[in-house]
């Protein structure tokens, strides 16, 4: 399961990593949320680089 979401070094570890493990498992049936988690995430990065870019060029 968790080797087919791309994370390799974790299937292998769910027992140290339950919280990883269990909001993969309950994405893994359902591609719409999975796809609304995964869109979820790209905006997080890209706020943070954002808030990067506006404090490194000195705007707050």
């Amino acid at each position: 399961m968790l080797c087919r979401r791309g994370l390799p070094d974790l299937a292998g570890r769910a027992d140290r990593f339950p919280a990883v493990a269990a909001a993969v498992a309950a994405t893994e049936a359902d591609s719409a949320s999975r796809d609304q988690a995964g869109e979820f995430g790209l905006e997080r990065i890209l706020d943070g680089l954002a808030a990067y870019m506006s404090r490194a060029r000195g705007v707050a």
